[in-house]
């Protein structure tokens, strides 16, 4: 179920490519392998050790001294380390430029906001090691549906700090041409009720500082440890500036820490705020997400919605 094409702008010197913009028009998903230079790579490192230290050398050995947060929720939002981070590197990577253009572009130019960045880190034999059910990212990104139509195009990254093979959890996609339904309700399934998107999943191995592109219409889980090891990432997210329904987080929360106020001090205006649900008469509303919201909320009275809508 692809987003419409449209004319592939791309950024100069930027390693997402026009074969990666291709397959995710296809597919709903690329991977670009060695996306961050071996700086970069270098410094967000660095730079995670600093942010939740211990977790570095514990992938580097899993057998190893196991740092304090080594199976405990992180004291923050969602029990997980969010921007901004200590030093520089994971905190430019979230607002790369490449990023930005490539999220952008998908929206069809509108402007957009960094909804997500938090660090993810496992290891085998941690609370969360085990098998997702597939799942689209929606859920907890929009408080409504979302329409695939560009200017409301959320696009999901997710960095790979360190080497992911085939025992250490790779992340699994399925393409959209496994699930060609108009609407995208339920958005989670397990492999009894829908066995056809585990049977054509791609797990996504790689070397470390590549990255994952994939949307909020994309059917991902993550896997299970098969062998002794861990892994580090960051997720990162997109969304139109003007739909305030969406995003995963309040940044407000975060406010308090030296960090934040470091960043808010020294960027533009045009990476700064805003959410909530889409009032009767926005354009948003078109039969498409009328009836996805209506199949998300089944008991919503979607009445003042759809008279809302010019006919």
């Amino acid at each position: 179920m692809p987003a419409p094409r449209r004319a592939k702008h791309l950024m100069t010197g930027s390693p997402i490519t026009s074969d990666h913009i291709a397959h995710y028009e296809q597919h709903g998903y690329a991977i670009v392998e060695s996306f961050c230079t071996t700086a970069e790579l270098d410094g967000a490192l660095a730079d995670f050790d600093a942010t939740i230290p211990g977790w570095v050398d514990l992938v580097k050995d899993p057998t190893g001294p196991k740092p304090d947060t080594w199976d405990r929720r992180f004291p923050g939002q969602r029990g997980m380390p969010h921007f901004p981070y200590k030093g520089d590197t994971l905190n430019n990577l979230t607002f790369h430029p490449a990023l930005r253009a490539f999220a952008t572009e998908r929206a069809g130019g509108a402007a957009m906001f960094c909804e997500q960045s938090h660090l993810s880190y496992k290891i085998k034999g941690y609370s969360g090691d085990h098998d997702q059910a597939m799942h689209l990212d929606y859920g907890n990104h929009t408080i409504a549906y979302p329409p695939n139509v560009p200017r409301y195009w959320q696009t999901a990254f997710l960095y790979y700090f360190t080497d992911v093979t085939e025992d250490l959890a790779p992340t699994a996609v399925c393409s959209w041409e496994y699930y060609p339904e108009r609407i995208l309700w339920p958005a989670h399934y397990t492999r009894e009720s829908r066995p056809s998107l585990y049977d054509n999943e791609v797990k996504v191995t790689c070397p470390a500082g590549s990255l994952l592109i994939y949307s909020m219409r994309t059917f991902h889980r993550g896997t299970a440890f098969k062998a002794m090891g861990g892994r580090l990432g960051m997720f990162v997210t997109y969304a139109p500036l003007e739909a305030r329904w969406m995003g995963i987080v309040g940044w407000s929360q975060e406010a308090p820490r030296q960090e934040f106020r470091n960043w808010m001090e020294r960027v533009s205006v045009a990476e700064r705020t805003a959410l909530g649900f889409p009032e009767p008469g926005n354009d948003y509303w078109t039969e498409e997400t009328l009836d996805g919201v209506a199949a998300r909320y089944p008991r919503m009275d979607m009445a003042p919605y759809r008279d809302g809508i010019e006919r």
